[in-house]
């Protein structure tokens, strides 16, 4: 066992910050599964590289770091709730973890791409956008809070409104 790391059945009571950074994702070779490559970083540590090739396997991890995969999926089990799809239920792990979080980079990187040529605005719990075509962003944003002056505004708003709306995004999928 790796030195640092809490013994197999351990009681889980800290934290532990799983990220994905150095995301490349291709759409284009994403048949079955996301083909991509990824570091993760846990509690600001590299801990593996992953990749998958897009076309239906498992992820693969290779370890860098102290964590084992058997350990950080103990924790998962123990910290997040099971996932159920349709009449299936399975205990989070890495694997779920992972899409969950690559997902979230694929999503932001779509709405930061949206933000630069449509006003994206949160109503009624829904993600609407109005493209721009050439006009000034004050102008459609004027124009959407005169029918609907409760419109929260993302492309003006700081990072707590912009991790609201990619909320809304991932839960609508």
């Amino acid at each position: 066992m790796a030195k640092g790391a809490p013994f197999a059945g351990a009681v889980w009571s800290f934290l532990m910050k799983i990220e994905l950074k150095n995301v490349h994702y291709s759409a284009a070779l994403s048949q079955e599964t996301a083909a991509y490559a990824a570091e993760i970083w846990i509690d600001g540590e590299l801990a593996f590289h992953a990749r998958n090739e897009g076309t239906g396997g498992a992820d693969f991890y290779h370890r860098i770091g102290r964590w084992t995969e058997a350990e950080v999926d103990a924790w998962l089990k123990a910290n997040r709730p099971p996932r159920a799809l349709d009449d299936f239920t399975c205990d989070h792990d890495l694997e779920l973890e992972v899409n969950d979080l690559l997902a979230r980079v694929v999503e932001g990187r779509r709405l930061k791409r949206l933000l630069r040529t449509n006003l994206i605005t949160i109503e009624k719990s829904q993600i609407l956008h109005y493209p721009l075509r050439k006009r000034p962003l004050a102008i459609v944003a004027r124009a959407v809070r005169a029918t609907n002056p409760e419109a929260v505004i993302v492309n003006d708003a700081g990072e707590d409104v912009l991790s609201r709306a990619l909320d809304l995004l991932l839960t609508g999928r």
